[in-house]
C-alpha cells in the first residue's frame, strides 16, 4: 500500500456522489432502435448490453459492411445525442448521496483537491452537481467527451492528475464499480470501493483490489476516517 500522503481525491459520479435516476433501458432501446436503423441485425444488438458494448460490436459490423469511417462516426454521435437527452432528464432530478456533502466539507477543509472522472458528458455531469448543489466542491470533470479513452484506461485518470498538478500516488479514487477500481490499480492510485447497489452488468471484481470498502450506511464517518489515515 502506498504510504505518501493523499493530497487529492478523484469521485466517480454516478452512484458515488449523487443517485443519478437515469432510464438506462429507455436510453439503451433509443441507441439501438438508432444501431437498427443504420442497418445492425436485431440478434447483434441487446437491451442488456452497456450502450458502450452495443456501440463497439455495432462498429465492427459496419466495418464489415463497407461503411466509410465518416458514416460510422455521424452514426455514432447519433447515438450518443439520443442518449445525452435521456441523460439530461436524469441530471435535472438528480439527489445527493446521503452523507456525502459531510465528506466533500471535510476534504474541503483539510485542502484535499477534488475532481470527477465519469461515463456522463461533461455538461451533463456539471447539471447533475449545480442540481444537489456541490459543483463548488470540485476543480475539475472529465466527461466521456472530454478524453478518448474511459476508464478503466489510465488516460482518464491521468488527465485529471495533470489538471489540478498531483501525481498519481498522490490520490484516491472512490467509486462504486469495478471499473472505478481498476482506474486506480492501473495507475497505482489508492482506492475506495463503494459497496452500493448496481444494475448487475456492472461488475465488481475489482472491489478485492481496494484498498478500503464502505458500505452506504458507513457514510460519512468511515469514510472520513479513511480518508483521514490515507492523509498521514
Amino acid at each position: 500500500m502506498n504510504e505518501k500522503p493523499i493530497k487529492a481525491i478523484i469521485w466517480d459520479l454516478d452512484g458515488t456522489l449523487i443517485r443519478f435516476k437515469i432510464n438506462s433501458v429507455k436510453a439503451r432501446r433509443k441507441a439501438i432502435r438508432v444501431l437498427r436503423d443504420s442497418g445492425i441485425p436485431k440478434e447483434n444488438l441487446s437491451v442488456e448490453k452497456p450502450i458502450l458494448e452495443n456501440v463497439k460490436n455495432s462498429r465492427v459490423i459496419f466495418s464489415e459492411l463497407g461503411f466509410s469511417s465518416e458514416k460510422i462516426k455521424e452514426i455514432i454521435i447519433e447515438v450518443n445525442n439520443v442518449v445525452i437527452q435521456v441523460e439530461h432528464d436524469a441530471a435535472i432530478k438528480a439527489s445527493l448521496t446521503h452523507g456525502i456533502d459531510q465528506v466533500l466539507e471535510f476534504a474541503k477543509k483539510k485542502k484535499l483537491k477534488q475532481a470527477i472522472f465519469t461515463y456522463n458528458t461533461h455538461n451533463n455531469a456539471r447539471i447533475s452537481l449545480e442540481t444537489v448543489g456541490i459543483f463548488h466542491y470540485f476543480e475539475v470533470i472529465i466527461g466521456r467527451d472530454d478524453t478518448e479513452n474511459l476508464k478503466p484506461h489510465p488516460d482518464h485518470l491521468k488527465l485529471i492528475c495533470e489538471k489540478i498538478n498531483v501525481k498519481p500516488d498522490q490520490i484516491v479514487v472512490i467509486g462504486d464499480t469495478g471499473r472505478d477500481i481498476e482506474a486506480a490499480v492501473n495507475i497505482g492510485s489508492r482506492s475506495i470501493a463503494l459497496n452500493t447497489k448496481i444494475p448487475i452488468y456492472l461488475k465488481r471484481e475489482f472491489f478485492k483490489k481496494a484498498n478500503k470498502i464502505i458500505e452506504p450506511e458507513e457514510i460519512p464517518l468511515k469514510l472520513i476516517e479513511t480518508l483521514e489515515k490515507f492523509m498521514n
